[in-house]
């Protein structure tokens, strides 16, 4: 009879949704102070009760998910908070499961974990709290309290007896609570003595133990994401409790399986984001682990080439116009990977009039590609309108009230590699220095000199990552008869190199350069668009140290006579492909695509009316217009 009627216990928990704490001869008290980790967990037909153990984990009774995944929606509500269920993760050895949250919960303390098994006996006096049932209340709207007292245990149960009465339905999960305030065991199955509509004399609870499973419970808590943003890969993870003041170590290996090895670990940080900006075209594996073990699945990112003119977010380029003069419209026309879709799609109404020089970049940090104009002059503004997707938000906002003065030559990229573009202004004539004024998000901060002598006459600036270690490097090209090309690469803190020749016979006279990561290994390498009546595209590619290759034709009809050339991977495929825009009446766009050996296509049309007159396009491979 006793067995029957347990097993009778047990399917109406599984039926109705889990056990109820609560005394049989008085209406309990409210839940016991520090409890505020209790957790209702609540689907079509069911209820159990929980403890938050970790900002993203409940832990609870694996009898509460009959199905798993659940067929129905579960919805979690602890310490004001209503957060969905996204997984379920039960034992197979005991009846206990772990829920997952799609809310991290941080202003709730959550109840503390044993660090081993301990010897429990009739000494140790349990708090239960729960959502369930009373013996007054059949849907109580608070968590209650009730003391146990442990008769019996085993390595996975306890069997106990309540003080005033038994867990009821709605229990089933609750935690039960030593007084040191760590939770040992979770509520199971119960004769439900005491609660409301139950008349039964047997009386028992029994709870299932957990205070054995820390490293379990801690081994789900982490699960991190990751996010490639230009140059960068931006990792975020699920924090642990602020109880356990965790330090989390982040390692990368784009050649397999991350490990926790020395020579993977890529830094070390409290918070629970890290920048990984030494990301070339790879895979890259991610580990996290925090200083108490816990360790987060591996998650990976494909790192893309990067783009100056993604407005959308998409990882494909994308193409604008500024009209300039008096009007200061800008059009946007985003890739769908074989075409730019929109003609008259303005994204802003007045930016970069008369004869600012517009540019590009990511200057948030966002993934989406934002819009700068230097007004050079004597006043020498920065405004920026950062994009939203849609559209470039902000009309005056000024990032800087004096770079890139009267003839100087400014230029983009993100040269300490935090996943945010910053600017740099190029003074050529005889000086030639180089200013970087650095980007926090919001604003250029103050301009510093990264080189004192790079970049003179008439020589051509650029700005592109040669060595691939995420941090954009400067080069300039001598043209005329020489054909040299020289880099200085950035240490996050300044531009490294004077002299260093990095090829001595490319792009000649009034041929246009271009920078771009055309075999999309992650280091940029460097075109040539020769025009005029030939139109030739010449590449070199970077091996880290220098270009490599003098007369490798990658087209040999692209971008003829006065037409723009432009560079951008117009298909996120990570290699970067060439484009052209015809302006004037036309106004017409071409694209020929990289397959990482050459430019595939002579006259595929991308675009048959953007770009008109003296618009300036954006990508465009010639430096100011």
């Amino acid at each position: 009879m006793r067995t029957s009627r347990t097993a009778t216990v047990s399917a109406a928990v599984l039926a109705v949704g889990l056990l109820t704490t609560v005394p049989a001869a008085a209406v309990p008290g409210p839940a016991a102070t520090g409890s505020g980790f209790a957790a209702k967990i609540t689907t079509e037909g069911r209820a159990c009760s929980g403890a938050l153990v970790e900002p993203t984990l409940v832990l609870t009774a694996a009898n509460c998910f009959p199905e798993n995944p659940p067929a129905k929606p579960v919805s979690v509500t602890v310490g004001g908070h209503v957060a969905k269920v996204t997984a379920v993760v039960p034992r197979t050895d005991r009846d206990v499961a772990l829920v997952r949250l799609d809310t991290t919960i941080t202003d709730v303390t959550p109840v503390a974990l044993g660090t081993a098994a301990g010897v429990l006996g009739a000494s140790d006096e349990l708090t239960l709290t729960g959502w369930g049932r009373t013996a007054t209340d059949w849907v109580p709207n608070e968590a209650h309290s009730g003391k146990f007292t442990v008769a019996a245990s085993t390595a996975t149960t306890l069997s106990l007896t309540g003080t005033d009465g038994d867990a009821c339905k709605g229990d089933a999960g609750a935690p039960l609570v030593r007084a040191d305030g760590t939770v040992v065991a979770v509520a199971g199955r119960s004769w439900q003595h005491g609660c409301f509509g139950e008349t039964g004399t047997q009386q028992g609870t029994t709870g299932v133990r957990v205070d054995d499973l820390s490293s379990w419970i801690r081994a789900q808590a982490i699960t991190g994401t990751a996010k490639a943003v230009g140059h960068g890969v931006t990792l975020s993870w699920t924090p642990l409790a602020a109880s356990d003041d965790a330090t989390y170590s982040i390692y990368a290996n784009s050649s397999g399986p991350a490990t926790n090895s020395a020579t993977q670990l890529i830094g070390t940080t409290k918070a629970s984001t890290f920048l990984h900006s030494a990301t070339s075209r790879k895979t890259w594996s991610y580990l996290v682990v925090a200083s108490n073990g816990a360790a987060s699945p591996l998650f990976t990112e494909v790192t893309g080439a990067r783009s100056l003119t993604d407005f959308t977010g998409d990882g494909k380029a994308d193409i604008a116009t500024f009209t300039r003069g008096s009007a200061g419209d800008v059009y946007a026309a985003a890739s769908d990977g074989t075409k730019f879709n929109g003609t008259s799609t303005l994204w802003h109404d007045r930016f970069s009039v008369g004869t600012e020089i517009p540019l590009s970049g990511d200057f948030n940090g966002d993934g989406k590609a934002d819009v700068a104009t230097f007004s050079r002059g004597s006043t020498a503004d920065v405004y920026v309108a950062l994009s939203d997707g849609t559209k470039f938000d902000g009309n005056g906002v000024m990032w800087d009230d004096y770079f890139a003065a009267n003839g100087e030559i400014p230029a983009v990229g993100d040269f300490n590699g935090d996943g945010k573009d910053d600017i740099a202004t190029f003074t050529l004539g005889t000086a030639g220095d180089v200013y970087v004024a650095l980007s926090d998000g919001t604003k250029f901060g103050a301009s510093s000199l990264w080189h004192g002598d790079f970049g003179f006459g008439a020589e051509l600036p650029y700005v592109g990552d040669f060595t691939g270690d995420g941090k954009d490097d400067v080069a300039v090209f001598t043209r005329g008869t020489t054909g040299d090309v020289y880099v200085a690469t950035s240490d996050g803190t300044k531009f490294i190199g004077n002299g260093v020749k990095w090829h001595d016979n490319f792009a000649f006279n009034a041929e246009i350069p271009a920078i771009g990561d055309f075999t999309g290994d992650g280091k940029d390498d460097i075109a040539v668009f020769t025009r005029g009546t030939a139109a030739d595209v010449y590449v070199a590619t970077s091996d880290g140290t220098k270009f490599v290759g003098t007369t490798v034709k990658w087209h040999d009809h692209f971008a003829a006579n006065d037409e723009i050339p432009a560079v951008g991977d117009f298909t996120g495929d990570g290699k970067d492909d060439i484009a052209t825009f015809t302006r004037g009446t036309a106004a017409d766009v071409y694209v020929a695509t990289s397959d990482g050996t050459k430019f595939a296509g002579d006259s595929v049309k991308w675009h048959d009316n953007f770009a008109y007159n003296s618009e300036v396009p954006a990508p465009r491979a010639i430096t100011i217009l």
